[in-house]
């Protein structure tokens, strides 16, 4: 996740560049296999039938996978303006654009949403608390590190006075400016 701030405007940017380049190759190399077991390979008349099928199936499994992940991962953009008082989060993914609009006044606060992994260790993402009690989850790529999605939540809540700085976090930031 990236920042770029000026006085009115707050962007964060989530780009899953890896996981799109990991889908694609699961996709295109899955695609090679589909592709020979309709007629693509040289050797393609002396194949059994059975062999075909699973070359096909397992082709059609593979960019089905790839498929999912680049879907599961879109780019997100999150746009917090304070002179129109709105949050605009877009996330642009395989199938197109998504567009979201909140205005400051339906935010409760940006929040730190805790999830469990495969392992069952913690994982944060960022997420945002509206006041009717809905949590809209705003990443797609959860972290185990919590500070570093600690850092947007405190930004973002800064940002439109959600929140005051605790004096803890006002500390820790003094102490890396002494580095």
């Amino acid at each position: 996740m990236q920042t770029e701030q000026n006085e009115n405007v707050l962007v964060i940017r989530e780009t899953p560049g890896c996981l799109w380049i990991f889908g694609l190759f699961f996709a295109t190399v899955g695609g090679v296999f589909v592709w020979g077991a309709l007629g693509g390979f040289t050797d393609w008349g002396s194949q059994s039938l059975w062999m075909l099928a699973v070359a096909f199936a397992m082709g059609s499994i593979a960019v089905a996978v790839g498929v999912w992940i680049i879907h599961g991962a879109p780019v997100t953009r999150v746009r917090l303006d304070r002179l129109e008082k709105d949050v605009l989060i877009t996330r642009y993914g395989l199938f197109g654009k998504r567009v979201s609009l909140y205005e400051f006044d339906e935010i409760e606060q940006f929040a730190l949403l805790e999830e469990a992994d495969d392992e069952s260790n913690p994982i944060f993402s960022l997420a945002m608390n509206l006041h009717s009690g809905e949590t809209v989850k705003i990443s797609s790529l959860p972290s185990h590190d919590r500070r570093f999605k600690e850092n947007f939540v405190f930004q973002t809540n800064e940002f439109m006075h959600k929140q005051l700085a605790s004096t803890g976090m006002i500390f820790e930031l003094e102490d890396e400016y002494e580095n």
